[in-house]
């Protein structure tokens, strides 16, 4: 007889509302270890997925703010499309999308990750700060430019998600208030006996407590430091100035080329 159970997908349970650079990378690993599944990363999936899955996310923020009937009903069958399958997900856009993914996924869990504000806010802007050094180069790698388009379009739905007026991203005075903001978005939005906070500095037990889940043997996966996002930024800068050295080098030989063969050209009908 046939396992009915065999092809079923697995449902999503938690749902990590914690801000960017709250340990959301940390999560994900941790998750994926915890429930034995897939994690959504939103973070992840604008930077270094696929071209299917950059340009899906791109979609999403099109739609945002949303303000239409249109947008609501593409948001919510994006996010639905870009979670099926998976048994959590984690980071932007989920984090400012609560109330969408609990209509999919109402006995979620919400586990809103949480750091000390000041380590936050130093990392958060140094987030942005290289988003907005790596822009003026993404012109050298298609994904790298859907990444920077994708953070600056998405943006348009965070001031809509927790209640701030309208702005821009940068300069970075504009997000001062977005930690606070956010606290009282998700806290707002979640039912208390459906939300819980964690530090992921605290490791494994609260975490597995939540999820009343036994403790792994392994370290909790701590992913994705601060001194990385300056040390990612300028490599990949460094990269790309390669690349613009060798397109350079490749069109100065083919100018070279060509003149060489015109002269010769020239010199032969003479």
């Amino acid at each position: 007889m046939a396992d009915v159970n065999a092809d079923r997908k697995p449902v999503l349970s938690v749902i990590v509302g914690g801000l960017p650079r709250t340990g959301t990378t940390s999560m994900t690993k941790a998750l994926e270890i915890l429930l034995r599944g897939p994690v959504f990363d939103g973070g992840s999936a604008s930077y270094i997925g696929n071209t299917v899955m950059q340009r899906r996310m791109l979609e999403l923020a099109q739609h945002c703010p949303m303000r239409t009937l249109v947008d609501r009903t593409f948001v919510q069958y994006r996010l639905a499309e870009l979670t099926e399958g998976c048994v959590a997900t984690s980071d932007q856009p989920g984090c400012y999308f609560l109330e969408e993914l609990l209509q999919l996924y109402p006995e979620a869990k919400v586990i809103c990750t949480v750091r000390d504000r000041g380590s936050w806010w130093d990392s958060y802007s140094a987030l942005w700060q290289g988003i907005e050094d790596l822009y003026s180069w993404s012109w050298l790698s298609p994904s790298l430019r859907r990444f920077c388009i994708f953070s600056y379009k998405f943006w348009g739905r965070v001031p809509q998600a927790v209640d701030i007026p309208e702005c821009e991203p940068l300069p970075m005075v504009n997000q001062e208030k977005l930690y606070e903001a956010h606290a009282e978005y998700v806290q707002r939005v979640v039912p208390p006996s459906q939300l819980y906070f964690f530090n992921v500095r605290d490791g494994w037990e609260p975490l597995c407590k939540i999820l009343n889940v036994p403790v792994p043997e392994t370290p909790f996966p701590h992913a994705f430091p601060r001194s990385w996002l300056k040390e990612g930024k300028n490599a990949l800068i460094a990269r790309l100035k390669r690349r613009l050295a060798t397109m350079i080098g490749l069109v100065g030989l083919f100018v070279a080329v060509t003149a060489f063969a015109g002269n010769k050209y020239l010199q032969k009908g003479d």
